[in-house]
């Protein structure tokens, strides 16, 4: 049995998660550990030849609440050219997206294909445009879920029929999106890149019933800002934000890191990053990372501060990422002609 607080506070989180999540995208709180999803202009654009990534997301764990679940996982590749200075840079890319919530069981899939070229204006300024071209799938399950209708008056009776009819439980659709980045790089460790990504440039339709008005998703605009500087020789300054526009919805999250050199050999090295963000006016999220050679490994979690903690208990989201770039030797001469590092 409830306690009418308890019920009261789960009645109105669950009409939070409607009205918000049915509106937005799925979000990460080390957004810049899933590049692709932040901007399709971002494919390539790093230090190697391919470089994969994954980030794994829970959210509130408490009973009786909307629990959410958020896979992603990329994959990106550079294709270098023999003349930087005359031809740019061709990348390609796979992204996947799952996000699952609720006793509906909602989820949405997401399959896609990215391309872009990055142009060098000079041995610091580069630009590049890219483009992302997927399939989607919405879909939710019956089985959990009750209805008014089959309220007996003494409690849920499962075997009183629910007259509901939906044409489908499932929904699969084109989904567009495209990106334009600008990079000042002076250095391996002092850099800024500033770029906006567009997605669901088709508005594509989601509505499960033939019946239903229709129910277009709307456009999301990424503008991100992910500046880097060198303090000292063990030390460096890592800044990140990010604000996303979907209708009326907004997010903005900013944050930083203090990136620590723990070993510089080559083959060994290592180093350790200490950060916080906010989501504004919503969350606080404490970060850690540690980087090892080719790997990157991140650790953060939400703790929440919105009118919903008292329904939470303050339980925010963990959240986890991996990334692996591989790099190939190449001689000195060819390191130096490409500028992105």
């Amino acid at each position: 049995m409830f306690k009418t607080s308890k019920l009261i506070n789960i009645s109105l989180l669950a009409m939070f998660v409607l009205q918000f999540g049915y509106a937005q995208d799925i979000h990460h709180s080390q957004f810049y550990t899933s590049p692709l999803n932040m901007n399709p202009a971002l494919t390539g654009v790093f230090n190697g030849d391919v470089r994969v990534a994954a980030n794994l997301r829970k959210q509130w764990f408490v009973d009786d609440l909307v629990n959410y679940m958020t896979i992603t996982g990329s994959v990106d590749k550079r294709f270098f050219p023999k003349k930087w200075t005359t031809k740019g840079m061709f990348s390609g890319g796979i992204l996947f997206n799952y996000d699952r919530a609720g006793d509906s069981r909602l989820s949405l899939g997401h399959l896609g294909i990215s391309g872009a070229y990055a142009y060098p204006l000079n041995t610091r300024n580069i630009v590049s445009v890219g483009a992302l071209l997927g399939g989607s799938s919405r879909r939710f399950s019956l089985n959990e879920l009750t209805w008014d209708n089959q309220y007996s008056g003494a409690g849920h009776d499962p075997t009183i029929p629910s007259i509901e009819n939906f044409t489908s439980t499932s929904k699969t659709f084109l989904d567009l999106g495209a990106g334009l980045n600008y990079r000042w790089q002076k250095s391996k460790r002092t850099k800024v890149d500033a770029g906006v990504g567009l997605f669901h440039l088709n508005q594509p339709e989601q509505r499960f019933s033939d019946n239903s008005p229709s129910s277009k998703l709307p456009m999301r605009m990424n503008f991100s800002l992910t500046p880097s500087f060198q303090m000292t020789q063990k030390i460096d300054l890592l800044l990140h934000g990010q604000y996303q526009k979907q209708t009326v919805y907004n997010e903005a999250l900013v944050g930083a890191y203090g990136k620590f050199y723990l070993a510089t050999k080559r083959g060994k090295e290592m180093a350790l990053l200490l950060g916080v963000a906010t989501r504004l006016q919503r969350d606080l999220i404490p970060k850690i990372a540690i980087e090892f050679n080719q790997w990157y490994a991140g650790l953060s979690y939400d703790i929440n501060s919105s009118p919903w903690k008292k329904a939470t208990n303050r339980r925010g989201g963990p959240e986890f990422s991996l990334i692996h770039t591989f790099t190939k030797s190449r001689p000195l001469s060819a390191l130096k002609a490409c500028p992105i590092l």
